[in-house]
């Protein structure tokens, strides 16, 4: 019934057991043999007991030979390491990736179309259809006198297919129901009851139930899947250009007090590994982050699945939060969530795992070296969760608490007449005076609760000190104070955003005696909504602002904050409302920027701390909420890990989405399904890769699995990383305006991608023509140009310069969509740009235009005179990317209310086209919102923050 787990091995060395005599940790067979061999090197006098495959201790008379013949080596293979190297008090351990097994197949074509069909059934069809498909194919060769090519069950093509080959690195725990204490599956039988005691109460709850009621058969209340991270790090190494992928962030262009991703964070280059030098300072060394979260997995009943995930923050921003390339570690089971300790024992298998990763080295075989094992090491680095399940993890107590926060150590009185509520608004007046949590205060704390011998006294503890023991403290590097990040997804959108539009609409204005925001104003609010232009990726608010913000997410809360409630709440609130409103989207406009500075993070909590003391004076200190307290530790997280994308959730909360969909027959067990067929389908390129090199040198079925997902090629990491691209240069380029644009600029691979799709070739209308004409006489100053439609301006060292383009719609940079007229959609047509101010020293002038159209033009290269004379044309072209934009005429009178925003009013006109007109794609700073119905036919323009991939 159950897959074996390799952690079902007693290990009582010093490092398992803590000092501790008797106490021991669940290893694998060859985890136990280094543990020995190192106890052994370093003298230990106490013997570490030997164990069978059953955990019985051997004797010591019976255990002279290595090895009893029943372990299972199939997958894994010592590697003797005599050499004087980093591992000499170990053996070194290779993880072998298993090739893809087809058995029970006539020919490779039969195996491709049976491969083909059963990934197409996991994407696109159920289980009952793809099993008529293949009945259908068996009758249809049995009219044609063959015999069957497809067996009845789909289980069974599956096997014959060696789809096991993506999940060789699940295993399967039994879970006690009540206590949610873990069970290897070889240890329990049916009628075996939980054993974990706590305070000398034993649970005693039985682990397995009869199928159905009075039948033999048991199976277990519930079971939990996992995944082995060494298992899943050793297939992502085998993928060609992942190993250049980790290391790519090393030869970024470094940039002076501005943050563009998680590297250029203060953490990045303080983490230490066991030797005390900076961690990713050698190769291949990986820190990962943890996300901990559940999700309902059907809309008709309340029953709550978490999962447990791990990504490398190593890789590049654009694939860091591709399904491939997360690790699922863990599928908790439902129905309820695990209370708070009882998570630790999901969590202990995976720091077991974490420790090995980070004490030991791990050896592998790569793409880079396919035949010499390589060392690879990897640690945690950051938690990032939502409140609840950070708070879980990483052994910290509710709101509740009289140190409630999980940041700084200060004490919050109780509200008035309340016992539990705390008083967040406390200590506001001066925040300076704020003592920071430290890592030694936490472990302290940590420690007493874990040996507090009664309940009383444990939540008395956590009471006082708002700290409990988490599994991640046996992670002796992680400081789990500073690694647990600030949540910004839920805490500014999904709960200040939302607490305050609750406050608006059931709070009395003192002038008006009515609610801030009455009925009234919601359907006029909707109204004026809808005539809003939003820039693609920002999500439209269809009805629900008039349904009183009914079940908005956290993508539309963020529309709302970011883009619509500064256009739509200017004539509602009174002005210190309004105006302390617009701080905190003021703050949030800064922080969601792609990349930040320190001095923008320090204006971002200046803004926060405004906005918060305003809540307080405005509302009344009741409505200071423990989100808008950590609203003002939110820089800290900045200043340690970057830009809020480097730890917010969107990412994590579309993999709980895709994991949702999967279709799952509810019944016992079904968590495992979830793992089962999510490994598929992220391993679905891997699979193909290790496919039999009959099926693999065929272009013809090669080329077809790549109509059910892109990820089969070879490039699959590659494709996604250029070497030539710099991310943080190409981010900071908008706003370099002593710098030459072309058009020519390095692009991210994805924007040269998507700029080829839905092409049409035309010919440029004389007049834009000329436009591109002039555009490269200004910028190639060291070419002269020739006109294609003028024949007498050609000379032999001129560059003719053809008028025939390829136009498209619409372009997709780092995540982000623009589109232009030419698009079915106006949504995202509208972008701004920073131009050189018209008075020398002063700051950038800011320009908005709307795109008519992109095209790609082919420029041929300078022709040159080589020494015989002759002139030689090479016969090569440079490409430039550009966007036509008309530009919006200036005001006709000025317009007073958004400046805190950014926001700009403009004559809805254009200005006279010119070469002005011809603007290089790298140019565009961000995307636009658009509001028309002003007086005299002008128009508010709002920016907004830009998309980058890895949300």
């Amino acid at each position: 019934m159950y897959s074996s787990s390799p952690y079902k091995f007693h290990c009582y060395c010093a490092q398992c057991s803590g000092g501790e005599a008797g106490k021991y940790q669940f290893v694998t067979q060859w985890t136990l043999a280094r543990h020995r061999k190192k106890e052994a090197v370093k003298g230990e006098s106490e013997i570490i007991p030997e164990v069978n495959t059953n955990n019985e201790v051997i004797p010591s008379s019976e255990n002279d030979s290595e090895n009893n013949g029943d372990e299972d080596f199939s997958n894994w293979q010592v590697i003797e390491n005599d050499e004087d190297d980093a591992s000499s008090c170990m053996d070194a351990v290779e993880f072998n990736v298993p090739k893809v097994k087809l058995e029970g197949f006539q020919s490779d074509v039969v195996a491709f179309i049976a491969i083909f069909l059963t990934y197409f059934q996991l994407f696109f069809i159920s289980e009952y259809a793809a099993e008529i498909v293949m009945k259908f194919a068996n009758d249809l060769v049995v009219l044609l006198h063959y015999e069957p090519i497809f067996p009845t069950k789909l289980d069974t093509l599956r096997n014959a297919v060696g789809i096991d080959y993506t999940y060789k690195g699940m295993f399967r725990l039994v879970v006690c129901p009540e206590c949610h204490t873990l069970y290897q599956p070889e240890e329990v039988h049916c009628d075996s009851k939980c054993t974990f005691s706590e305070f000398r109460i034993t649970c005693n709850a039985p682990l397995f139930k009869p199928a159905t009621i009075g039948a033999s058969k048991m199976y277990a209340n519930k079971v939990s899947a996992f995944n082995s991270i060494k298992y899943a790090l050793t297939v992502m190494f085998s993928r060609p250009g992942f190993e250049s992928a980790i290391e790519a962030w090393r030869y970024r262009t470094r940039h002076n007090n501005t943050m563009y991703d998680i590297y250029d964070g203060q953490l990045w280059n303080e983490f230490k590994d066991r030797d005390g030098n900076v961690f990713t300072s050698q190769a291949r060394s990986l820190l990962f982050t943890l996300n901990v979260d559940w999700f309902q997995s059907s809309k008709r009943t309340v029953y709550s699945v978490g999962a447990v995930y791990l990504t490398i923050n190593n890789l590049p921003r654009s694939i860091r939060y591709k399904k491939e390339n997360i690790i699922l570690v863990c599928v908790i089971p439902g129905p309820k969530e695990p209370k708070d300790t009882q998570i630790n024992n999901y969590l202990q298998v995976l720091v077991n795992d974490l420790k090995e990763l980070y004490y030991d080295d791990f050896f592998t075989c790569t793409a880079e070296s396919p035949n010499v094992p390589v060392p690879v090491r990897a640690a945690l680095f950051l938690i990032a969760c939502d409140i609840p399940a950070s708070r879980k993890v990483s052994g910290f107590t509710s709101f509740n608490a009289t140190v409630p926060c999980n940041k700084c150590s200060t004490a919050f009185p109780a509200r008035y007449n309340t016992h539990l509520q705390r008083d967040f608004s406390f200590g506001l007046e001066d925040i300076d005076a704020w003592s920071l949590r430290t890592n030694i205060e936490n472990r302290y704390h940590a420690k007493n609760w874990k040996e507090a011998t009664t309940k009383r006294k444990r939540a008395d503890l956590e009471q006082k000190f708002g700290t409990r023991f988490s599994a991640l403290h046996d992670l002796e590097y992680l400081d789990l104070v500073r690694c647990t990040a600030i949540d910004p997804m839920h805490g500014l959108f999904l709960g200040t955003a939302k607490k305050m539009v609750k406050i608006w609409r059931t709070t009395i204005c003192d002038l008006t005696h009515e609610l801030y925001l009455t009925d009234a104003d919601l359907k006029e609010m909707q109204k004026e909504a809808n005539d809003i232009i939003l820039p693609a990726q920002y999500t439209p608010i269809n009805q629900k602002i008039a349904s009183d913000f009914s079940d908005l997410k956290a993508d539309e809360w963020r529309t709302w904050c970011l883009a619509l409630s500064p256009l739509l709440l200017k004539s509602r609130l009174p002005v210190r409302h309004k105006e302390n409103w617009a701080k905190f989207v003021q703050a949030c406009h800064i922080v969601c920027r792609p990349c930040i500075t320190q001095n923008e993070a320090m204006i971002a909590h200046k803004l926060f701390y405004e906005f918060v003391l305003g809540v307080a004076e405005l509302y009344g200190p009741e409505m200071v909420t423990p989100n808008m307290h950590l609203h003002l530790h939110l820089k800290d997280s900045i200043q340690d890990f970057g830009p809020i994308y480097a730890f917010w959730l969107y990412g994590f909360e579309r993999l709980n989405g895709d994991i949702k969909k999967m279709t799952v027959n509810y019944k016992t067990a079904f968590e495992v399904t979830y793992m089962k067929k999510f490994l598929s389908v992220v391993h679905y390129g891997d699979y193909i890769r290790n496919l039999p090199q009959g099926i693999k040198q065929n272009p013809v079925m090669m080329s077809s699995f790549v109509y059910l997902s892109p990820t089969p090629s070879d490039s699959l990491v590659a494709s996604s990383v250029s070497t030539s691209f710099d991310f943080s240069l190409f981010v900071s380029a908008p706003l370099r305006l002593n710098d030459t644009f072309t058009g020519a600029e390095i692009l991210p691979p994805d924007t040269q991608a998507s700029a080829r799709h839905k092409v049409s070739v035309n010919r440029l209308t004389q007049a834009h023509y000329g436009y591109l004409l002039a555009f490269y006489r200004l910028v190639y100053t060291d070419r002269t140009f020739a006109s294609a439609l003028i024949p007498e301006d050609h000379d032999d060292l001129s560059t003719m310069v053809l008028p025939d383009i390829s136009a498209f719609a619409e372009i997709e940079i780092l995540g982000q969509t623009y589109r232009s007229k030419a698009s079915r959609t106006t949504r995202g047509c509208y972008i701004e740009v920073a131009c050189n101010p018209t008075i020398p020293g002063k700051e950038a002038e800011m320009r908005i235009g709307e795109v008519q159209y992109y095209f790609s033009h082919q420029l041929q290269m300078k022709k040159t005179i080589i020494p015989n004379g002759r002139v030689f044309a090479p016969n090569a072209f440079d490409e430039h990317l550009f966007a036509f934009v008309r530009w919006y005429n200036a005001p006709l009178h000025p317009f007073r209310g958004f400046e805190c925003l950014g926001a700009a009013y403009y004559h809805n006109s254009f200005r006279p086209a010119d070469s002005d007109c011809i603007l290089p794609v790298s140019r565009i700073f961000t995307c636009v919102a658009m509001k028309q119905g002003y007086p005299d036919n002008h128009v508010v323009f709002l920016p907004l923050p830009r998309k980058t991939i890895g949300l």
